[in-house]
């Protein structure tokens, strides 16, 4: 267990250090993935399509605000469409303006879970979202989770079905458009797939979300192991009876990597000594209070450090005053 403590306080002092490079670093790969993994979905041909075009995106995108990506992909997906057909692009760009307008106007804080979710259920590991974002997340999470789910289901949806008849689109006949929009959108609206998923990563965003809450010993693991559970259920019943192209070797290899970075998690963020574990009391002119206290697990180095009453920190009676 020092081990990770150790891990942990490198990675801690890389990330205090070098933040910055890293966080932007963090951003270019997101990215970039993102604009592969649309050109893959919609199937399109347009300018997007060039890999040296998706790469100086990226570029520009990892020194830009988080929802600058949202943005670009948004662009980059309705330009896609266009190339595939008028009215590919006319259903599609429609839905995710449609989309990306609740997103702003409700949670546009929440950019890295319409991010993630889109990349997650696009790479067939949807579980470490709820998982991630029920852990560290707020409710507000929902709104980007959701977002994101619903815009790759567009877009499979629309990559699906828009090349099957791109010449009855294009054939220049009202008659002709407006039956292939119609075809469009019920493809969308009948992806009984993204209702499954919809369901299940919310309900398993709900139960970690306040399992992690709880005032009880190992809240955190309980919550994982309650929201894997539930994932395996429904994405089980879902399986059998919408016999989902995921095949069952994926939907377990994709839960269990959301599991051991639900575990990472947990290590960094919520790493406590319940051996330690205390019952303080104390009172004021109003109340008394009782209160559980549980220290957090740290290493030899950081558990040598102590503060004084006027808050400055000391070690070994070498006393430090930080401003």
């Amino acid at each position: 267990m020092s081990g990770i403590n150790r891990v942990r306080d490198i990675i801690r002092k890389l990330y205090r250090d070098y933040g910055g490079y890293i966080t932007a670093a963090g951003k270019f790969l997101t990215a970039l993935i993102l604009f592969l993994q649309i050109n893959i979905i919609t199937g399109g041909t347009g300018l997007f399509s060039s890999f040296f075009v998706i790469l100086i995106l990226a570029l520009f995108c990892s020194f830009l605000p988080d929802n600058a990506i949202i943005v670009t992909g948004t662009t980059a997906a309705i330009a896609q469409l266009v190339s595939v057909s008028a009215a590919a692009a006319a259903v599609g760009g429609s839905l995710l303006l449609i989309v990306l307008l609740l997103y702003f106007s409700f949670a546009p804080k929440q950019a890295w879970a319409f991010l993630l979710a889109f990349l997650a259920v696009s790479l067939h590991i949807p579980c470490i979202i709820p998982l991630g974002f029920g852990l560290m997340g707020t409710p507000l999470s929902v709104v980007g989770i959701i977002a994101g789910t619903v815009v790759y289901y567009t877009l499979a949806a629309i990559g699906g079905a828009g090349a099957a008849e791109v010449p009855l689109a294009m054939a220049g006949t009202e008659e002709a458009v407006f039956s292939e929009i119609r075809r469009l959108t019920l493809a969308v609206l009948q992806e009984q797939e993204m209702i499954l998923m919809l369901i299940a990563l919310l309900a398993v965003f709900v139960v970690v979300y306040f399992a992690r809450r709880m005032a009880m010993d190992h809240a955190w693991a309980v919550a994982i192991a309650s929201g894997t559970v539930i994932y395996l259920v429904l994405m089980a019943a879902g399986w059998m009876m919408l016999e989902m192209d995921t095949g069952i070797v994926w939907i377990l290899l994709g839960t269990l990597l959301s599991v051991l970075t639900a575990v990472l998690l947990e290590v960094f963020f919520f790493h406590l000594d319940y051996r330690r574990k205390e019952k303080v009391q104390f009172e004021d002119d109003d109340y008394y209070y009782y209160v559980q206290a549980i220290p957090k697990k740290r290493s030899e180095k950081e558990s040598k450090r102590k503060i004084d009453r006027k808050g400055r920190e000391y070690s070994d009676g070498n006393e430090t005053i930080y401003p």
